[in-house]
């Protein structure tokens, strides 16, 4: 019997050039081109509307991406950025899109994901900054020996070639001057650094924190190796260059363990934790908290959040994924008491200190699994008013909203970092007893990237 093997003919081929015109932008910043309605091609620096003649660069079944050859039409839209680098990294990719535009295209992408899922809901104006640039408190960048220099920047898409960056446009700049104190004090050591391609070589990635309000800095060097040569005099180096620097940490992390950054700290010199405020509360960060990396947007969008929390003083308030305290501690005043669950022990301890610290007393942080405790303080007939959810971009498991719903707070509020794990969460929460009280409200803690923040109020139906 012949058996004849289904081909699937693609509507593009490898290196065709065609001449085509931008229609969206997707949620990392990638231009796409529709060859078919159900057929995409990506393309980086490609606003809506343009039209580009592009050579179609990699394909598979689904989709395919392409590299402009040249722009024939240009969007009222665009700006020119003079900072290509960032395009090619990917760290930047909506740099040459005019910041009003940005702002209208996160709200577009939140109110269309939500009309995807037919759910009814007015998506307010995006909240943006007056500057949007040099806002980053924190950022961890690899390093590679090219070129006979220790290099400091981000990979090139799909590459193991490292662009090199002095300029990052959206990190405080007193941040990017001290990854280039400390390549350079690490490059005159001759340390070596991790290869992707030969999988050895002892520091990964730079990593620095910086307060915006304390002008403290922490250096966490991370490391495939558990120690490095010379680190007694590289720490005397980094202390005389670097006169802001509170914290010098040394963080082992195999790159076999697949984590950025491990629980595995060892102070080389000064604190193990710097402070910043927030809101007026002091909290103590240390190399692994949960911190949110734009401080000025991160006060209007708590404040913002606790204001459409509509929180009262006879409240209770549960947060799910409380972190190092930052939502319960700056609400704490507001309401009768606050309970804060979270899995990472840590974070449980710097919690509890931050709340002694900032003299709270209706608080109380527990390390539990979120879903097992739940169902602990519902046995105990715990009735919160208010639970807040800030997950992490993958957003919340069905466990927690079983069991937070199971709870039936009267207000649910979610601060969201990924606009597309909301809606498919907020879709479960209105088949489980909840509607969307009032506008969806996005808040741009992340200008020149496609990251988007938002703030949605569920309430119970009645």
């Amino acid at each position: 019997m012949l058996c004849i093997m289904s081909r699937t003919i693609l509507p593009v081929k490898l290196h065709e050039i065609i001449v085509a015109t931008v229609d969206d932008i997707r949620l990392d910043g990638m231009g796409i081109v529709y060859v078919t309605s159900k057929y995409p091609l990506y393309i980086a620096d490609a606003i809506p509307g343009e039209m580009l003649k592009i050579e179609v660069i990699q394909v598979d079944k689904f989709s395919g991406y392409a590299k402009i050859i040249e722009r024939l039409t240009v969007s009222d839209q665009r700006q020119d950025s003079q900072r290509q680098y960032l395009i090619e990294a990917g760290t930047a990719p909506l740099v040459n899109l005019k910041y009003e535009a940005q702002l209208e295209l996160k709200r577009q992408q939140v109110k269309r994901l939500f009309e995807a899922q037919n759910i009814e809901v007015v998506v307010d104006s995006t909240i943006g900054m007056a500057n949007p640039t040099y806002y980053r408190n924190k950022t961890i960048v690899p390093v590679k020996w090219q070129n006979g220099h220790l290099t400091s920047g981000f990979y090139r898409r799909g590459t193991h070639e490292l662009v090199p960056m002095t300029d990052y446009f959206v990190n405080d700049a007193n941040i990017d001057q001290a990854i280039i104190t400390v390549r350079e004090v690490l490059e005159n050591y001759q340390i070596s650094a991790y290869d992707p391609d030969t999988q050895v070589g002892a520091i990964r990635y730079i990593m620095i924190r910086r307060g915006y309000y304390s002008h403290e800095l922490m250096v966490v060097l991370v490391a495939n190796d558990a120690q490095i040569n010379h680190e007694s005099a590289i720490t005397q180096e980094l202390r005389q260059n670097l006169p802001e620097l509170k914290s010098l940490i040394f963080n082992y992390s195999p790159k076999k363990d697949y984590v950025l950054l491990s629980p595995n700290n060892r102070t080389l010199w000064g604190e193990t934790a710097i402070k910043d405020t927030l809101l007026g509360y002091t909290f103590l960060i240390g190399p692994n908290s949960f911190y949110q990396v734009n401080p000025q947007t991160t006060e209007v969008l708590y404040d913002l959040a606790a204001r459409k929390a509509d929180l009262k003083t006879t409240d209770i308030v549960i947060d799910a994924y409380s972190g190092i305290g930052t939502i319960g501690i700056t609400v704490a005043k507001q309401v009768r008491k606050v309970l804060g669950v979270e899995v990472v022990p840590g974070a449980v301890a710097d919690a509890q200190l931050n709340m002694r610290m900032n003299h709270v007393d209706n608080a109380e942080y527990i390390l539990a699994d979120a879903p097992q405790q739940f169902k602990l303080w519902q046995e105990a007939n715990l009735q919160p008013d208010v639970v807040f959810v800030d997950p992490p971009r993958r957003g919340l498991t069905n466990a927690l909203i079983k069991a937070t719903t199971d709870m039936a707070p009267d207000r649910i509020v979610y601060v969201s970092c990924n606009p597309v794990t909301l809606v498919r969460d907020a879709s479960e929460l209105v088949q489980q007893g909840y509607h969307i009280d009032g506008p969806v409200l996005p808040v741009d803690q992340f200008p020149q990237t496609s990251h988007v923040e938002s703030i949605t109020v569920f309430k119970k139906n009645s």
